[in-house]
């Protein structure tokens, strides 16, 4: 939609214009300037021809603007007249059509403009016959060069006024590469049309000297092979200069693009203009930044779902079954009287008071460098020291604990918290075609008989004397011993230990 704004914008606002103003400038510009040159640089014809008059010129200059003025304009008009009713109305019109129409219209105004030229050249050869065939051969090869140099700018000036709309037109998507002429051409053309075709009009009035074309001597012509020489400069710098910043502009384009991407923006997109092998890197980038944008999208999602360090690990080592022995932390979190709750309330308010509940849990367990290995329901199992290696990871499972007591507090939800520290079998756990990173050990099932105490534990957090003594002195000095009891399928005692109240500087 913006870039058909723009199109719109641009068709009601000053590009037509300007792009008429410029492509007839460029032709008239082109006709002055031959028909001065024949007029007053060309020495007369020699043997007993006459030299071109002002009558003649005045009558090629006349047929030239006649045709060039009246029939470009209306052949201009037919072939644009497409593209200006999809502008009006993008829906009503083959989209294929109209982009292969608008890639080409560069080409085709050249063709129009090359016409006209060709029309102008038969009249005033025609014209310039009357007088003299010597003369009509040096008419006809003149305007012939200075043909081949406005051809080519008006393609060339084309090109880059329709840039908005060839780019509007394709929007999205671009596939063929030959709508416009390859790079390698543009760049031989331009050097043939607008330096070689001047060098050569040098070469023929030395030759037209040499052979005795011409009645006066060589100082006479000197005249003639300057301006033909400052012309070559003049044409070959702005041929060179449009030509250039046809392939530089978009390079430009894709670089900026580039280093946005690098700044971490992945909503870039470029406008495709260029109907040849640039139009393909165009296209080329945006297919890219889609496939780049679809990936990130499903980090993000994997992310959700089995946490940011999984998925990461996931996509960047590809996973297979099978774990490793890691010595990690473990958190266990339930929610007490979920049953309850769900008979007393609607499923709609189970869902949001869960959802608030796991946000803060999530958060807690995130910022501790902690991951959630999964929810079970109304429970979660949090694993510090897994997938990712963490320095005391322990105490790091404790503080999680800890603090999720006190920002669980104003919840309608309350949990039991138990956190055990030992040797898992970390790692892929499944089939070939569906499996799970989890970990599994005595420390997870430590975890939930601890939690089941919890419940009914002041506090509600509990963890063993073992895993307390894992943690840092200053963890350490936040917890208190408990009594020993004999653990839910265990056949020895484990002494017990609880957060000590909090401290003013704990609040603090």
């Amino acid at each position: 939609m913006d870039r058909l704004m723009r199109g719109l914008k641009w068709l009601w606002g000053t590009s037509w214009p300007l792009y008429a103003a410029l492509v007839l400038g460029a032709n008239l510009i082109g006709a002055i300037a031959i028909m001065l040159f024949l007029r007053y640089l060309v020495p007369a014809v020699g043997y007993g021809d006459v030299s071109l008059d002002t009558t003649t010129l005045n009558a090629i200059g006349t047929s030239y603007l006649a045709f060039a003025v009246i029939i470009g304009a209306v052949v201009t008009f037919q072939l644009f007249r497409p593209v200006l009713e999809w502008q009006r109305d993008p829906d009503g019109h083959d989209p294929n059509m109209v982009r292969n129409l608008v890639m080409r219209l560069p080409v085709y105004q050249a063709a129009v403009c090359a016409a006209i030229w060709a029309l102008g050249i038969v009249i005033a050869v025609a014209v310039a016959w009357t007088a003299s065939g010597r003369l009509a051969l040096i008419t006809g090869v003149g305007i012939a060069l200075a043909a081949m140099v406005v051809v080519l700018l008006t393609y060339l000036q084309a090109e880059r006024i329709v840039r908005p709309v060839a780019a509007s037109a394709l929007a999205r998507r671009f596939e063929d590469s030959t709508l416009e002429p390859p790079i390698k051409q543009r760049l031989r053309v331009t050097w043939v049309m607008t330096t070689a075709a001047p060098v050569a009009g040098i070469v023929l009035m030395i030759l037209g000297h040499r052979f005795g074309y011409f009645t006066s001597n060589a100082v006479d012509i000197l005249p003639a092979i300057i301006a033909l020489a400052a012309t070559a400069l003049i044409t070959g710098y702005v041929g060179t200069s449009l030509v250039t910043v046809s392939v530089t502009d978009p390079i430009l384009e894709l670089q900026t693009a580039i280093n946005r991407v690098r700044r971490g923006d992945t909503e870039v997109e470029v406008d495709i203009y260029d109907g040849s092998e640039i139009g393909v890197l165009q296209a080329g980038f945006n297919e890219m930044m889609r496939g780049l944008k679809d990936r990130q999208r499903v980090r993000d999602l994997f992310g959700r779902y089995v946490g940011t360090e999984v998925a990461e690990r996931a996509l960047d080592e590809n996973p297979e079954l099978g774990g490793e022995d890691r010595r990690v932390a473990v958190l266990f979190i339930d929610v007490i009287g979920s049953t309850t709750f769900a008979v007393n309330h609607t499923p709609e308010e189970v869902v949001e008071e869960l959802n608030k509940f796991f946000d803060v849990v999530v958060s807690v367990v995130h910022r501790n460098k902690g991951v959630i290995n999964k929810f079970q329901g109304d429970a979660a199992l949090a694993v510090f020291g897994a997938p990712l290696q963490v320095s005391d990871a322990t105490s790091l499972a404790l503080t999680t604990a800890r603090e999720l007591r006190q920002e669980l507090r104003g919840l309608r939800l309350e949990a039991g918290i138990g956190v055990a520290a030992g040797h898992v079998v970390a790692g892929h756990i499944g089939g070939a075609d569906r499996f799970e990173y989890t970990v599994i050990g005595d420390a997870v099932n430590t975890a939930a008989r601890l939690t089941e105490l919890a419940k009914d534990t002041p506090g509600r957090v509990l963890t063993n004397a073992a895993t307390l003594r894992g943690a840092n002195e200053a963890e350490q000095a936040r917890w208190t011993l408990m009594k020993s009891i004999e653990l839910r399928g265990r056949h020895q005692m484990t002494q017990l230990a609880r957060p000590i109240r909090s401290t003013m500087a704990d609040r603090s």
